[in-house]
């Protein structure tokens, strides 16, 4: 199985991209792709991913120096843990790779594709430079995974 995971709040701002990017791929990828929105919470994050051959989750994030719409590309090794990383939400993606190591419930394959954003205030508005990395971001995946053209069939969880 093959998952893509859009991670954020679609009500504050930026913190929207994950959801937009799965909204982008709708139609774009094989059949056998499971397409699904979660706020981040670990727990959820595992209960999705647990059992993959590939999970890919894309997030937003803060970079202090910021430059919003650029697109970090990383494995599940070089995610920090929420304590003065650069998630915009309190628990996040550390804490569910480390939860999922501890409970050998992780996919045999991680992706992370993390877009920096510039508002995560209230409102329902990608900023322009957000806005124009979720459909890079969208591309890129669809591209991989026509590659990979997964057998099994998936589900719509967004």
């Amino acid at each position: 199985m093959t998952i893509v995971i859009g991670v954020g709040d679609r009500f504050r701002r930026d913190d929207g991209a994950g959801p937009a990017v799965v909204e982008a791929l709708r139609g774009r990828t094989p059949d056998g792709v499971t397409l699904a929105v979660t706020d981040g919470e670990p727990a959820r994050l595992i209960e999705l991913w647990a059992g993959a051959d590939l999970a890919i989750v894309v997030d937003a994030v803060r970079a202090e120096p910021s430059r919003p719409g650029r697109v970090h590309e990383t494995g599940p090794d070089a995610v920090p843990r929420s304590g003065g990383s650069a998630s915009s939400h309190t628990l996040g993606l550390g804490e569910a790779v480390a939860l999922g190591r501890a409970m050998d419930r992780m996919p045999k394959e991680l992706r992370v594709l993390a877009i920096e954003g510039a508002q995560f205030g209230w409102g329902c508005e990608l900023t322009p430079p957000v806005a124009a990395a979720v459909e890079t971001v969208a591309e890129r995946i669809a591209t991989l995974l026509a590659r990979r053209r997964t057998p099994h069939g998936g589900r719509d969880m967004a």
